[in-house]
């Protein structure tokens, strides 16, 4: 009986303090539970300029994330991930510790700026470990140095953004969406201000044409660096 008082007191507590969040937060109504799923399975990126996005990294051990890893490009040596040089080293870096910290890699797409990654984990300490090796061998083998007047060079814009991947809609969704990043920025597909909902009916016909992993994952052979 105490029990049930207390869940009752504490469930109509929370009803009563609903309308006052959503007037401190500038939340309507209908975008107050969409509000709170979006800090609750994403996190980094430009959600850490909120408060609520400063709080522990929401990872899955059985969903798949999708995961954005994003630099400043002036910073980057040849100033693009698309650069012969740097797509190789990048390959091999995310291959390598991909398969040391036991993270799989679903699919990957490299932009000039930026890297989209959707992959899943058995552990969240392997994404923590994943995250700080990965992103800390990209800016020691990828940054560039000698900048005049002594200034620190920071490589990475904001902190890698991950946001869990829930249902099959979601998951289809993301698929989609990282293999058109990748035909656009090869050429295949022109880019679009409304993305996905954009595409017209000739552009999902090709969306999934030519996709070859074999040059995304080449044989870790020689140095790293090389």
């Amino acid at each position: 009986m105490m029990l049930r008082f207390l869940l009752f007191g504490y469930g109509s507590c929370l009803i009563l303090a609903l309308p006052k969040l959503m007037i401190h937060t500038k939340i309507s109504p209908e975008n107050l539970f969409a509000a709170n799923i979006k800090f609750n399975s994403g996190y980094g990126g430009d959600l850490r300029k909120k408060r609520a996005g400063r709080n522990e990294r929401p990872l899955s051990f059985r969903r798949s994330h999708h995961i954005v890893f994003k630099i400043v490009k002036k910073n980057l040596r040849y100033q693009s991930f698309r650069h012969p040089k740097n797509f190789r080293c990048v390959q091999l870096l995310l291959k390598k510790y991909s398969a040391h910290f036991r993270v799989r890699i679903e699919q990957i797409s490299y932009q000039h700026d930026h890297i989209h990654i959707m992959a899943k984990s058995s552990r969240r300490s392997n994404f923590h470990n994943f995250f700080r090796v990965f992103s800390g061998q990209i800016a020691q083998t990828m940054k560039v140095t000698g900048t005049p007047g002594g200034k620190k060079i920071v490589l990475w814009k904001t902190r890698p953004f991950t946001r869990i991947v829930k249902g099959f809609r979601h998951f289809n969704t993301l698929r989609n969406y990282i293999q058109l990043n990748e035909q656009e920025v090869t050429g295949v597909i022109p880019y679009r201000k409304r993305r996905l909902r954009g595409l017209t009916l000739q552009d999902w016909s090709v969306l999934w044409m030519n996709t070859n992993r074999r040059d995304r994952y080449p044989r870790l052979d020689g140095l790293i660096g090389k």
